[in-house]
């Protein structure tokens, strides 16, 4: 079969400022629009931003200018949390307390520390009344949990019956409900279901990118699922956003809600993305390209104070690596994919354990 080439892009908040850059100049290196090289683009949180923006026929140049026009908005704080009646006398001593235990505010146990006013009114600025419908530019997929029927779930554009589902939801919703990270902003209401941030189990997305491409290739090869699995052609680029060193220490033999608090989604999720690498190198070996850098320095996933570095360090990177990056991956040209219009064959796929 022909050769099927993936971007896909991780989330890491703030951070993704750093992918826009890099694919910005990777971009007018190549002289045209870098989704043409790619027959799905899938992304995570932040990544899933830039990817909804490319599979739906924007240039690099436009996600970038993106990030350089709302990425301070997008983290816009709160004001501070109004105790009632009788709190009101000991908030502001259990607050204190609070902050010198878990370095953050007691506002947080409350609610969601950023508005979620600020984070639509970016994505409808950008993406406006585009629906999934209207990303048919290259394939698309974006994760996110689906918190009502308490299980993963997959936004994507119509390159598969099952992508019927989601073609009436308006782009922007769907990326606040990527991005809807716990904690940082409230869930995401689309319909009957609630939704949040899909890196609660698909920070980086490239292991469901690879069974999306390997489902697409069976369906396409028989219009049927099939239980066969073939990866030889299928040619793999990832990009990061940032590679985090830590390395914690809990205090005594123990450690409970108020040291994990500030803690435990860093963790979770930098080891998830670690963990990522090695099944994508045993399946896919030289077929898979990761890019990132290497973070010296603690840079949160709301450190907008951050977003010129990441832009400097994206363009840094795209000078020493594009050579490489177009010798393996610019020169295939996407074959455009016709649109499911019905659901004619949802009922077989699931049969499957296809969702």
């Amino acid at each position: 079969m022909s050769r099927f080439q993936i971007l896909s892009l991780i989330g890491g908040g703030i951070r993704g400022a750093f992918v826009t850059s890099y694919l910005n100049e990777l971009e007018q290196k190549l002289g045209r629009p870098i989704a043409e090289c790619f027959d799905l683009i899938a992304g995570t949180s932040t990544g899933g931003i830039i990817a909804a923006g490319l599979a739906a026929g924007m240039p690099a140049s436009q996600m970038h200018d993106f990030y350089v026009r709302y990425g301070s908005q997008i983290f816009s704080p709160r004001d501070p949390y109004k105790a009632k009646r009788l709190m009101r006398l000991v908030f502001p001593i259990v607050n204190w307390i609070f902050q010198k235990k878990t370095g953050g505010s007691l506002d947080a146990a409350f609610r969601s520390r950023f508005c979620p006013h600020a984070l639509q009114y970016s994505f409808d600025e950008g993406f406006g009344e585009r629906t999934m419908r209207d990303v048919n530019f290259t394939r698309l997929i974006v994760p996110a949990v689906n918190l009502t029927k308490g299980e993963p779930h997959v936004f994507r554009s119509r390159h598969l019956p099952r992508g019927v589902n989601d073609q009436n939801v308006k782009i922007s919703d769907v990326l606040i409900a990527t991005t809807a990270a716990p904690t940082y902003f409230p869930h995401k209401q689309i319909g009957a279901c609630a939704f949040i941030d899909g890196g609660v189990w698909a920070a980086d997305p490239s292991m469901l990118a690879v069974a999306e491409a390997i489902r697409i290739r069976q369906f396409e090869k028989s219009e049927q699922a099939t239980r066969d699995i073939d990866t030889s052609d299928i040619h793999l680029l990832s990009i990061g956003t940032g590679r985090a060193q830590f390395s914690l220490s809990p205090p005594g033999a123990d450690a409970g809600l108020l040291y994990w608090a500030s803690r435990v989604a860093e963790v979770m999720g930098t080891s998830q993305v670690q963990g990522v690498h090695l099944p994508l190198k045993f399946f896919l070996g030289d077929q898979y390209h990761h890019v990132n850098f290497k973070m010296n320095e603690r840079w949160p996933l709301d450190g907008v104070e951050n977003i010129p570095k990441l832009f400097e360090v994206g363009k840094q990177r795209a000078a020493s690596t594009y050579d490489a990056i177009s010798a393996s991956f610019f020169q295939h040209q996407r074959k455009p994919f016709e649109p499911f219009t019905s659901t004619e064959h949802e009922v077989q796929l699931d049969e499957f354990g296809f969702s």
